[in-house]
């Protein structure tokens, strides 16, 4: 009798596990999604302000201080790029961050489903076995290393768009 509720023990930790990582990954997607909506937000207003500045300084600057006015809104305009370039390459480097997270979080529903099916079939007969213990042991292992073939894939993803050319050549800079 033990045994049985030792295991039945150890089943409701790993389920409780999982429930934990699954709203970790809800709170991480979500801090993600607003940081894409706050980057698009302000790249909106970065690109409203170019605009702006675009027909002030045609219209009314221009004549007032002439040759100037053309330097300073080149500057302004590069500014305004630059950072218009850096909103964007955060925006996708967080998008892609939320879609790992996504995808981990489906991983962990899906595995957590496999679980409790395994233990209601376990339960049918009110006891779970040695057996029946270790089919979901084996469970929790195939989802650690789908979990870790996941991260692998981002991090490959990520040094990919960062040193492009490095990881051509067959360098590594990880």
């Amino acid at each position: 009798m033990n045994a049985h509720l030792y295991r039945l023990q150890k089943i409701n930790e790993i389920e409780q596990e999982f429930y934990k990582e699954k709203i970790k990954q809800e709170s991480t997607i979500q801090r993600y999604h607003c940081t894409i909506n706050f980057c698009d937000a302000f790249l909106l207003i970065v690109q409203f302000c170019v605009v702006l500045l675009n027909v002030v300084f045609l219209s009314y600057f221009q004549e007032i201080l002439g040759n100037i006015s053309g330097k300073i809104l080149q500057g302004l305009n590069l500014l305004f790029g630059a950072l218009s370039i850096f909103l964007k390459l955060v925006e996708k480097r967080y998008f892609k961050k939320s879609r790992k997270h996504e995808k981990k979080k489906t991983l962990i529903e899906k595995e957590a489903n496999t679980v409790r099916n395994l233990v209601s079939k376990a339960l049918s007969n009110e006891k779970i076995s040695q057996t029946q213990f270790e089919k979901i042991l084996v469970e929790i292992a195939k989802y650690r290393k789908k979990e870790e073939k996941l991260e692998s894939e981002y991090h490959k993803m990520i040094t990919d768009i960062m040193f492009p050319k490095a990881n051509k050549a067959g360098e590594s800079f990880v």
